[in-house]
Parts: structure tokens; sequence; C-alpha cells
């Protein structure tokens, strides 16, 4: 995905299930700012982690996304899939939000109220 960010893998705490095998951490203002413009697509296995933030959108991008935002102790507050050229809605309560290749969340089934464990790759 990105060269230079730190990378994890993603779980799902409640059914072990492997969300994402590489996630790449956006904390700097640069690459939270670019988040995925500059892909053409995200492969199932890849997601990327925006921190921190409450609201994303995908103007200018060519595919679409699962949109997960977490609260402070990695809980699920909200999940949406979001198309090309849209906003999700502000989320107060989210420190961070991942982002997933289209139909992933429900594949691996997550549901909000479910919690995230990140481990380092």
């Amino acid at each position: 995905m990105t060269r230079g960010l730190r990378t994890t893998s993603v779980k799902i705490r409640e059914n072990n299930v492997t969300l994402s095998e590489h996630c790449s951490w956006a904390q700097d203002p640069y690459r939270r700012m670019l988040g995925l413009l500059n892909h053409n697509s995200l492969p199932e296995t890849e997601s990327l982690l925006i921190e921190p933030c409450k609201q994303v959108h995908t103007l200018f991008m060519r595919f679409e996304i699962d949109v997960v935002f977490l609260g402070a102790s990695n809980e699920v507050l909200l999940i949406r899939t979001l198309k090309p050229w849209r906003f999700s809605p502000f989320v107060w309560k989210a420190t961070r939000v991942l982002e997933l290749p289209s139909g992933r969340c429900t594949r691996a089934g997550l549901l909000a109220g479910a919690h995230l464990e990140f481990k380092d790759a």
C-alpha cells in the first residue's frame, strides 16, 4: 500500500476474524489528507487507519470503500459504505477511522459495538 507507514493487522475481537492483514496508519496531516486518493483500488487484505479522524470523504476517489468509525477503546461506533464523491457523517465520539475495501465489513461479520484489535505486523 503506502511505503514508510506503520503497518498492523486488524482482527475483530468478538469472532477472531482477520479484517485486514495489512493496515497502514495515516497519522500525520499530509498522510491523513492524502488517504487513498492515489489508489485505483484497495486489495481485499489491505486497509488504511486515519488517526485522529471524525469524518472522511471520497472526493476524487475512483472506487467505493467501507468506513468504520472507532471510539477510544477501538469499539465500532458506525459502519458506512461510501461511493466516490461522498462525505461520511461527522461522528463526534470517533477517534479514528478505518477504511476498507467495499463489502469487507459484511463479509467479515463486523457489526457496530464490536471491538477491533490492532497487532504490529
